[in-house]
């Protein structure tokens, strides 16, 4: 088996994302407010996903793609209508009231399908009421970076690294090598 680097970046990583999906979940009140009806219910998170590093058969002989895929997590819903990461004990003892698998595709592919504004594929299984929940939760809330870094830095100097931002991303999704090998940009 090989040694899954998510294994070692997790523990370390899991509560900041809890912290940053909390982040976005209380700046939208309406979001918060379709949380609490399920306050105590749990959400797992797991990961499925075909692709295997091409270092993989090098570093580890005969891994597969779920020895590379990040560990599930567990998500509880508090009285405040936010997520609290479950500990390991408490994910083995009560089962979940929801399940959303998220299926992973090669990295350059999620990176292009981001740029474009484009959601990897997740399935939902559980409670119906907490899967409408979920599935409300995935189609509108939004990160609006833009606002929290207008906190930092103030407003021009936001707006500004959005448009430098929004460049980059244009230029990148308009650029693809082409015929012999060169790489080049589309015509717009």
């Amino acid at each position: 088996m090989a040694i899954n680097p998510f294994s070692l970046i997790g523990p370390l990583a899991l509560p900041r994302l809890a912290l940053l999906l909390n982040h976005v979940v209380a700046s939208e009140p309406v979001a918060m407010a379709k949380l609490t009806p399920h306050v105590g219910r749990t959400i797992d998170i797991r990961w499925t996903s075909s692709f295997v590093p091409p270092f993989a058969a090098w570093l580890a002989p005969g891994s597969t793609s779920a020895d590379w895929a990040p560990q599930p997590v567990r998500l509880t819903v508090t009285p405040a209508g936010l997520f609290e990461l479950a500990t390991a004990d408490a994910a083995s003892d009560i089962p979940a009231g929801l399940t959303l698998t998220v299926h992973l595709t090669a990295p350059w592919t999620m990176a292009r399908r981001a740029l474009q504004g484009e959601r990897p594929e997740v399935s939902i299984d559980g409670d119906a009421a907490l899967a409408e929940t979920a599935s409300w939760l995935m189609k509108n809330l939004r990160w609006d970076i833009e606002d929290d870094l207008a906190r930092w830095v103030g407003n021009t100097p936001s707006q500004v690294l959005r448009s430098v931002g929004e460049s980059l991303r244009q230029a990148v999704l308009r650029w693809r090598p082409q015929a012999g090998g060169r790489p080049g940009f589309r015509e717009p």
